[in-house]
């Protein structure tokens, strides 16, 4: 069996990038499986983005039995409120199962998205499979980014472990850490349940075995 070939994770450090710079881009895909990773960077997008005390306002989401180029073009046109930005974003709607002239609709809003918009397309149910071939996978990749939030290396895991527990006052070692993503699993959200527990439970300063068991 080939080796499994490893996620494209330009998009990630992008929008990493982009957030640390104070300058988030226009046109985000957010997808993968690493929802908590997800959440956390929609909710620092979201702070970027809806400054203010009318921040809110400026959010306009849109559901897939919403969705259409009309309500898109709607949202996307909605001048910012006291605010420099405003923020679109579509959940569970598949841009690639749409019809053909509603393609052409997305085709041309995703390519004249006014400079105060940022939009992001959430994919938290359905899975992500553009169609590189089409001309709206073109403008998408023209035009903004697709951002994979992928299960993390076992390293990177480790050392995000350490720093939760850290954060609740506790100290843990690596070997530990292994042991436990080995039985609650490689996704944050589990493991940061995990280690709320065990920090709770746990007597002293420094976890132990006993304490995970």
């Amino acid at each position: 069996m080939p080796p499994k070939s490893k996620p494209d994770t330009s998009g990630f450090e992008k929008l990493k990038k982009d957030l640390s710079a104070g300058k988030p881009g226009q046109l985000y895909i957010f997808h993968g499986e690493e929802t908590y990773l997800r959440d956390y960077y929609l909710g620092r997008l979201r702070e970027a983005i809806l400054t203010g005390g009318l921040g809110e306002f400026n959010r306009h989401n849109i559901g897939a039995k919403e969705m259409s180029p009309h309500a898109l073009e709607e949202a996307v046109d909605c001048l910012p409120m006291m605010a420099e930005r405003t923020l679109v974003e579509v959940t569970d709607f598949d841009l690639f199962k749409a019809g053909e002239k509603d393609r052409e609709g997305y085709i041309r809003i995703l390519s004249n998205l006014p400079d105060y918009c940022c939009l992001v397309f959430l994919y938290d149910i359905l899975e992500y499979k553009p169609d590189a071939r089409t001309k709206l996978a073109q403008a998408v990749k023209a035009h903004g980014m697709a951002v994979n939030f992928a299960r993390q290396s076992p390293r990177e895991l480790v050392d995000w472990v350490r720093r939760h527990f850290k954060a609740q006052g506790k100290e843990i070692d690596s070997r530990l850490c292994e042991e436990l993503i080995f039985l609650c699993g490689d996704l944050m959200h589990s493991l940061q349940q995990e280690i709320g527990k065990i920090a709770a439970y746990a007597k002293g300063d420094k976890i132990t075995r006993a304490d995970i068991e």
